[in-house]
């Protein structure tokens, strides 16, 4: 990439994309650059528009006179390239691969404060303080071994598969700090790291963990504001940051000599975006390296199916580590099945085995860990009279029971938001007899408090956690030992590091594991897994407790036993049979309409233009098309309708598609869920 060559004799245009809603619809207008105006395509741009002004961002530079008469550059926003070479690279490809607008990919590159004002005078950021001295520890030898490779082999691809308390964020901070101190030649900036983590719960952590050894970490997610965000931005750009911690929109931090990326948790659904573009973060990583020749490292108790059979096949390097630092064994793991509970007159939340060890722990003053994957104190609120159920008016869910939310009883839908007051006798028979079933993590914070009085109870969930410091201040009164019993949902499942946690208990592993999904056996596996892995990580083996009504499922029992390697081997072979990821691809078009009958006629219509495109295709090469509405399908007062293409070439098919019969339709390739 050059600065073109500006003289009054030969006239320059460029391309710039509007940070408008409208430059969805159209990728650039055409403007002439000022002869004094030195221009790169990348470059940030004030620009007249309608009857103001817009920022954009250059996208071509060309001596193409348009037929319209234009306008002409205001100005230049930064004294440096907004967008990098390889950020306008990966534009594209997210553009082609993803199926969205040049704005939508761009956006998310760019700090609203960057993106949309003029330069401002930047404040010189201080320093950040060191807050600790930095942790030293021997590396074992299979971690020495991993570390070793990484560096002198330089796989630009890594999976290292270590079981929970090996030690893979040891190994991570070796490599970082090689990475980091090693600087290719004389002419180079120092070099850029990347720790990606799933959930923002484990930034506080891992910054802690981190601080001492890397001067200046900065941090990116979702909780900071927009201008610490411009500021961070400008740092990582500078290359003055190098080493960004972060979740998953930390992917497109600016670098300047980015050397490793590293996704710790690698299996986590988080690491999916949920909104155009629904991009998966793997594959973001994985253009990232071709494009700066990074190193990239996966790491996961639970790897990915996906991942671990790119590792299989040598398309990654695969690493081993299968013993906790520690000495102490993986945690032994005991099923409660409930249905014996419940025959034996237990009704509790709580399985009698559950119970006793809970109050053991308490005793020897050992911490616990009790997860349940939903909020709320009931899952649904029937009338006992005539079996009506309170549901969402917006929505086709029942509403959820929360005892102490507000001043008041309260019924929420969490797909809305809907808040209402619980209604003192049925809305249909008027019947006082109204009774909450199922549970949530408030019940069981509830019922533990009446069990344990002298507990310290904490809850961890999306109602609890909303403020920008709760995660931070939920590990240090965890590390002081100021929580005795800590309940909460999937942000607690996975990368806590507590070493006083000698028990876990799953209050129900059934959440999610019947959804007619493919990957539902996967992720429950790895989710109980994962739960399991946070006890007994230091001095003596933890205990794990299950309880659940499918004592006899494959994710339950392998999750009991920790076998990772016979889990994968037994879906491996089923995802083979029917051409799934990793062996073929999915693409979901999803249609949202008010109007129950408009989803489903363009879903039909949809559905017979694409069954002849399909069949034009060369036998081998014809996906699997089906038709469905969601599986909740209506959501905020709008229904949804889901067509999936499966097979080897279904991103190839869409592609066949005509534009006019996608409008209205969202793309979603790689999908997290089909239903």
């Amino acid at each position: 990439m050059f600065a073109h060559p500006i003289n009054k004799k030969s006239v320059m245009y460029a391309d710039v994309l509007i940070d408008h809603a409208y430059s969805r619809k159209q990728e650039g207008f055409t403007y002439e650059v000022p002869s004094d105006l030195s221009l790169k395509e990348g470059s940030g741009v004030l620009v007249p528009f309608q009857r103001g002004e817009k920022a954009g961002i250059v996208l071509r530079l060309h001596k193409e006179r348009p037929e319209f008469q234009t306008k002409t550059i205001i100005q230049v926003l930064e004294a440096s390239l907004l967008l990098a070479d390889w950020q306008l690279k990966l534009a594209d490809w997210i553009c082609e691969y993803y199926f969205c607008s040049k704005y939508d990919a761009i956006k998310m590159m760019l700090p609203k404060h960057i993106w949309r004002a003029p330069k401002r005078k930047q404040k010189i950021a201080s320093k950040e303080k060191t807050l600790s001295k930095a942790q030293n520890h021997t590396l074992t030898p299979d971690q020495e071994k991993i570390v070793s490779s990484i560096i002198k082999d330089k796989p630009q691809f890594s999976l290292i598969h270590g079981i929970t308390g090996s030690g893979k964020t040891e190994v991570y901070k070796k490599v970082i700090q090689h990475v980091l101190g090693n600087t290719a030649s004389t002419k180079d900036s120092p070099k850029q790291a990347l720790l990606l983590v799933p959930e923002i719960s484990l930034t506080p952590q891992l910054v802690k963990y981190f601080e001492g050894s890397f001067p200046g970490i900065t941090v990116i997610h979702s909780k900071i504001s927009d201008g610490k965000r411009a500021e961070h931005w400008r740092k990582i750009k500078s290359g003055e940051t190098q080493l960004v911690i972060g979740s998953r929109s930390a992917i497109f931090s600016p670098f300047k000599n980015l050397g490793l990326i590293i996704m710790d948790e690698e299996h986590e659904w988080t690491y999916k975006q949920d909104q155009s573009p629904r991009y998966q973060t793997h594959a973001v990583a994985k253009k990232i390296a071709e494009l700066t020749g990074c190193q990239v490292i996966f790491g996961s108790a639970t790897p990915s199916i996906e991942t671990m059979w790119d590792a299989k096949e040598g398309d990654i390097k695969l690493y081993s580590l299968d013993e906790r630092i520690s000495g102490t064994l993986l945690p032994e793991v005991e099923i409660a099945d409930m249905r014996d509970e419940l025959r034996g007159g237990n009704f509790s939340i709580l399985s009698w085995k559950l119970e006793q060890k809970i109050r053991s722990a308490l005793k020897a003053g050992e911490q616990i860990i009790l997860f349940l994957n939903r909020r709320g104190s009931a899952s649904s609120t029937i009338c006992r009279d005539c079996g009506e159920a309170l549901s969402c008016k917006n929505c086709d869910v029942k509403l959820t029971y929360h005892a102490r939310k507000f001043k008041h009883q309260t019924l929420i839908c969490h797909h809305c938001g809907l808040i209402g007051k619980l209604p003192e006798c049925c809305p249909e028979c008027k019947s006082p007899r109204i009774k909450h079933i199922g549970i949530g993590t408030q019940r069981v914070e509830s019922d533990l408090q009446k069990l344990f009085p002298a507990a310290k109870i904490c809850r961890a969930d999306k109602d609890t956690m909303s403020q920008v410091d709760s995660f931070k201040e939920l590990h240090e009164k965890l590390h002081k030992q100021e929580i005795d019993i800590l309940v909460g949902t999937q942000m607690i499942g996975k990368g806590f590091d507590i070493p006083n946690v000698s028990l876990v208990g799953v209050i129900m592993a059934d959440l999610g594991l019947h959804i007619p999904d493919f990957r539902a056996g996967e992720r429950s596996f790895q989710l109980l897994t994962q739960v399991a892995g946070r006890a007994g990580r230091r001095k003596k083996q933890g205990q794990v407790v299950i309880q659940t009504y499918s004592p006899s499922h494959p994710a339950v029992q392998m999750a009991r036993t920790h076998d990772y390697h016979s889990f994968f081997e037994q879906e491996i072979s089923s995802r083979e049979l029917d051409e799934l990821p990793p062996f073929g691809k999915i693409v979901k078009l999803a249609f949202v309409d008010p109007d129950k009958a408009i989803c489903l006629q363009s879903a039909t219509k949809l559905m017979s233009e694409l069954k002849p495109i399909n069949e034009k295709l060369e036998a081998s090469e014809r996906c699997k098309l089906f038709m469905s509405p969601a599986l909740i399908p209506r959501i905020n007062n709008k229904y949804h309708w889901h067509i999936i293409i499966q097979g080897k070439n279904a991103h190839k098919l869409v592609k066949e598609i005509p534009q006019t019969l996608l409008s209205g339709w969202r793309i979603d390739v790689d999908p997290i869920q089909t239903v």
